[in-house]
Order: structure tokens, then sequence, then C-alpha cells
């Protein structure tokens, strides 16, 4: 589940040195911008993992908000653009909630200042990292307690969690369009997270991913597989396979599933790549995309 979050320094520590990237955002709408998409990554994400968190064999907690902290923030500007953005006050603020999730059925809202958690008051506690501690530990719990200022008045909410599958995601800064899966988390270049503009298309490419991890693709020992290139042919038709289930579960749309791949192959052939008709370990995307129609109406 989303900690408190370190969300300039989350953002852009998974750059890779070799691929372009974005740079920091200079204004305030920048930074609201580049959260938006952070945070409807995490809502797509966190939405596939709870609905199929009956076929996953280790669970986490998820209460479906984000809380920032002013004292979590880089630089003095981030903390400038931070507090202009979302009004942060001194206690955890929230500045998302998942709708339909456990934070959003409870009655949380954005803006809300927490300021206590399991009746642990903010102003009772040593230091802001120690109230910190105590929130993001809270989480892993089934329920949750939380108090809150909104506006002048105070209230109390109390939370229970959804199961969802246990893994995680990183927003990369990378400008290009990729979505993958290392070990437990699925990465996402915030270039993919841009070009698909539809929920559905993103989440078609997340499941595929969160499917190449339940299949035990990004095991250690499948390594070797997947520089053979035919058997990574089977390893990513069945990662499509099971992927567009996993999105169908989730309530997405497989349609979205076939514009992505349009887009993306759109964007990412070149002429040369054209020319040979090179697709790399998938099956050309025509073919792709008529292999998927076949798997959902079975």
């Amino acid at each position: 589940m989303p900690k408190i979050l370190i969300f300039i320094a989350m953002l852009f520590i998974a750059g890779c040195v070799s691929t372009k990237t974005y740079t920091s955002p200079q204004t305030v709408d920048g930074f609201r911008s580049l959260y938006s998409q952070f945070s409807r990554v995490s809502a797509i994400t966190h939405n596939i993992l709870v609905a199929n968190a009956p076929i996953c064999s280790k669970l986490k907690t998820y209460y479906g908000f984000i809380p920032m902290s002013l004292k979590e923030q880089g630089n003095e500007e981030q903390k400038k653009l931070a507090i202009k953005a979302f009004n942060l006050k001194k206690q955890p603020t929230v500045t998302y909630v998942d709708p339909k999730r456990a934070a959003d059925k409870a009655g949380l809202s954005v803006g809300d200042a927490i300021i206590s958690v399991n009746d642990n008051l903010w102003s009772a506690t040593k230091s802001p990292d120690e109230f910190i501690k105590l929130l993001n530990e809270a989480q892993d719990l089934p329920h949750l307690r939380l108090g809150i200022l909104r506006g002048k008045n105070e209230h109390v909410l109390n939370l229970t969690a959804d199961n969802a599958c246990d893994y995680s995601f990183i927003l990369s800064n990378t400008t290009e369009h990729k979505v993958m899966a290392h070990n437990r988390e699925i990465i996402v270049d915030l270039g993919a997270a841009k070009l698909l503009k539809r929920d559905d298309g993103l989440a078609f490419f997340i499941s595929h991913e969160l499917a190449h991890i339940l299949l035990g693709h990004t095991l250690l020992k499948r390594k070797k597989e997947l520089g053979d290139y035919k058997m990574r042919n089977i390893i990513e038709k069945d990662a499509d396979a099971l992927g567009i289930r996993l999105m169908i579960r989730a309530g997405y749309d497989p349609d979205g599933a076939e514009t992505a791949l349009k887009n993306t192959d759109l964007i990412d052939s070149g002429p040369i790549t054209n020319f040979f008709n090179y697709h790399g370990p998938y099956m050309p995307v025509d073919e792709r995309i008529q292999y998927l129609r076949e798997v959902v109406i079975q």
C-alpha cells in the first residue's frame, strides 16, 4: 500500500542513466500533472491487485489513500511546490483517495490532515518521524482508525482494508513506453502512462507484467529461458493469455488492449523494424490482437 510519500524522490529514482528522462517539475501545474499520473498508475495497479487477490499466495492490505508529509519532500523548492499544489498541513495530508476502496467508503477526502492513528495523537508523538512510522506500520493492519482534521472540524474514521496481491509498482521517469516486471515489482515508464490515455490500455500492460510474475517468469532460475527466442515467444503468449483475464477480472474493457497495442506499435516501430517485420519475442500486433480475442471468448 502507498506509505507516506516521498513524491519527487520516489518518482525520479527509477530512471536509468542510459535512457532519456523527464526533468523534475518546476511549476505547481507540472507538479500536479506528474502526481496525477502517479496516482492514476497506482489506482489501476491496485485495482488489478485487489481484484486478483484470490489467486495470489501472498497478500497485503490496501486502504486506497496516499498521504503526503511535508517533512518527506526533498529540497526547499519541492516543498514549496507541494504546499501550493496540495495545501499541505504540518500533519500528513491526504493527497489521493482511490474511489470505491476502503478510505473512500469510510469518508476520507483529499485535503484531510491526519491527526491520529489508532488513537495515537500526532500532537503526542516525539517527532513527525515517529508519527509517520506509526502511520506506515498501521497500514499493514486489517483495520485502521484515523483521526482527521477537515477545515476546523475533527472526525474519526474506521477503515477496513481490502486484500491485494503483495506486489508493488514503480513509476519511472523515462520517456520510453515500456511496462516491465522485475522480481516482485511492476515498473511503468512515465512515457507509457502518458501515451496510454485509456485506463483499459494501461491496465492491459500492467496485467501482462503481473502475469509474468504470477507465472514465475521473473524468477532467477527462468532467466536463461528469457534469452531463448522460441521460449520467450511462448512466455509472452502465456502472459498475454493470463494478463487479459486479470484485467477483465478487475473490470477493465479488453478492447482497450487492442487500442494500446496499436498505439505502442505505431510509436515504437521505426522504418527498419517495419521493413523487416521485426516484433521481437511477441507475435505481430494483428496476430496478437486476434489471439487475445480468442482468449476472451473462451
